[in-house]
């Protein structure tokens, strides 16, 4: 998650997910490469079918997992705008900025299988892995999720403790007086 502007009027957040896109991109350009030595190795069919399975997971895995974030709090407007842009569409959702009063980190627990942790412990208790996500506190109490995705604790931390920074500066008008 970067910080694209800070003023005391707007708040501009982005996380393109690079690390997520490159590795899909590794996974999908294997059976694509391979049905293409297949075609020119005098073997047409099998050549264009693992091109078209390579050609499914490029588009479907970047479809649903890599998503461009972009989040907008606007203290003139008085709302706060989450826009989630990727290759099948661009889906934007708008919550009234004074409903909100900051950010909070959520984050889900990975199981292990049963046998994983006893491996896993040789000189000691490991932790179970989490992964993170950023979510704006509802004066009422209830998040609001940034992402339906969860991801890194770094960048999960970057947008909540921003959020909370440009939240707790006080608004331009109310300094005046």
């Amino acid at each position: 998650m970067k910080v694209i502007e800070r003023t005391p009027d707007r708040l501009v957040l982005r996380d393109v997910p690079l690390r997520a896109g490159l590795f899909l991109l590794a996974v999908a350009l294997f059976p694509m490469l391979w049905g293409w030595a297949l075609f020119r190795a005098g073997e047409p069919t099998g050549g264009l079918a693992l091109f078209g399975i390579g050609l499914l997971l490029l588009f479907g895995c970047f479809g649903v997992f890599v998503r461009v974030h972009r989040i907008t709090l606007d203290r003139a407007r008085d709302i706060v705008e989450i826009t989630e842009t990727g290759i099948l569409g661009r889906r934007r959702t708008q919550h009234v900025l004074r409903d909100l009063h900051g950010a909070t980190l959520q984050s889900m627990v990975i199981k292990r299988k049963p046998g994983d942790r006893d491996r896993r412990a040789g000189s000691g208790w490991v932790p179970e892995p989490r992964v993170w996500r950023a979510a704006l506190v509802h004066r009422n109490g209830h998040a609001v999720p940034l992402s339906n995705v969860y991801g890194s604790e770094k960048s999960a931390g970057i947008a909540a403790s921003a959020i909370n920074a440009w939240f707790g500066s006080p608004p331009p008008d109310s300094t005046k007086g």
